[in-house]
């Protein structure tokens, strides 16, 4: 019986890896518009007695003196919902409504009617900044005047670090170390945030023992940069503590086994392409050195299960990886 001959006419399809990388890619590039698109919202905590038109009209006056007065960026807070049932009281409501909403520092408004027109209002204002109330101030105005009369309150109420054309270094050092900052001696206490102008600055750390370590960091406008300084001393005799977050040891870990996926759906997609080369040889005239019809069979499964697989790893590790530098930015954005 002659053999049964046959030419595979296609390939299995193997997703080439520039989809999920592309994709990855795209991620990375947005990643830190996302954590910066937001960072600083006005919102009504009450507004007993004080129409919604004013309300409305108030809460833009003051994001737009936000906008004046802040180096940091400044969104559009949600609408207030007047009536809506409490679950909460006092600090907790405040609390509640900052957690909320996603944004790292929060403006909270508590509006109150001055007179029965409905013309002036007192207003007292909550500065929450992490998940944090840093300060609270007060104030009264028309209105119709409500911007220009509470930039002044606003200016006061933000740290000075997010006022308009400053940053702040939080400083980290040890006891002992002293710090000057453009030759200017400063004494923070450890996490404290001094407040700079925006640009460059150098930074000098001066150890007990008199070694000293000079930085030079850029502080862009409403930015926290971390100022880390270790003895040389401790740097050599390795006791120094370690620095590592478990946040970022575990983006490490995401990463790595994100990439160690990505390699291997790589080498099944190498594997799937192998698999099918060789077996395309067609019988033609008295020739009979081409392969069975079981053989590719056989061959043509292998390849699209290498293929399958493949195109499976790709995206978990794509994924995985994703989500590892994810993890790592939002360590290194929030410490």
């Amino acid at each position: 019986m002659a053999d049964h001959c046959t030419r595979p006419d296609a390939r299995p399809r193997v997703v080439h890896p520039s989809g999920p990388v592309l994709r990855l890619v795209l991620l990375l590039s947005l990643l830190p518009a996302v954590a910066h698109a937001q960072a600083l919202v006005a919102a009504v905590l009450d507004a007993s007695g004080v129409s919604d038109g004013s309300v409305k009209r108030l809460q833009r006056a003051t994001e737009s003196a936000l906008k004046q007065v802040s180096s940091l960026s400044v969104g559009e807070g949600p609408a207030y919902k007047k009536g809506a049932p409490r679950r909460c009281s006092g600090e907790d409501c405040a609390r509640d409504l900052v957690g909320s909403l996603s944004a790292a520092g929060v403006v909270l408004l508590e509006l109150k009617p001055v007179d029965k027109q409905g013309e002036r209002v007192s207003v007292e204002l909550q500065l929450w900044l992490d998940g944090d109330k840093v300060g609270t101030k007060r104030g009264e105005g028309s209105v119709e005047g409500f911007e220009t009369g509470i930039k002044p309150v606003l200016e006061a109420l933000l740290p000075p670090w997010a006022r308009k054309g400053f940053g702040g270094l939080r400083v980290q050092t040890e006891p002992g170390a002293v710090v000057k900052v453009d030759g200017r001696l400063i004494t923070p206490k450890s996490g404290e945030v001094v407040s700079v102008v925006a640009g460059v600055h150098q930074v000098d750390v001066i150890f007990a023992e008199g070694h000293a370590v000079l930085q030079r960091l850029e502080v862009s406008e409403g930015s926290r940069v971390k100022v880390e300084a270790l003895s040389p001393s401790e740097a050599v005799s390795g006791k120094a503590p370690k620095g590592t977050s478990a946040l970022r040891g575990v983006s490490y870990g995401v990463f790595m086994a994100g990439a160690a996926t990505l390699a291997g759906g790589l080498v099944a997609g190498t594997l799937g392409r192998g698999t099918a080369v060789g077996v395309s040889s067609s019988c033609q005239g008295n020739s009979r050195d081409c392969s069975t019809l079981d053989f590719v069979q056989t061959r043509q499964a292998q390849a699209e299960a290498y293929a399958s697989t493949g195109n499976v790893m790709l995206g978990i590790g794509g994924g995985l990886a994703a989500t590892g530098v994810a993890l790592f930015l939002i360590d290194v954005l929030t410490n």
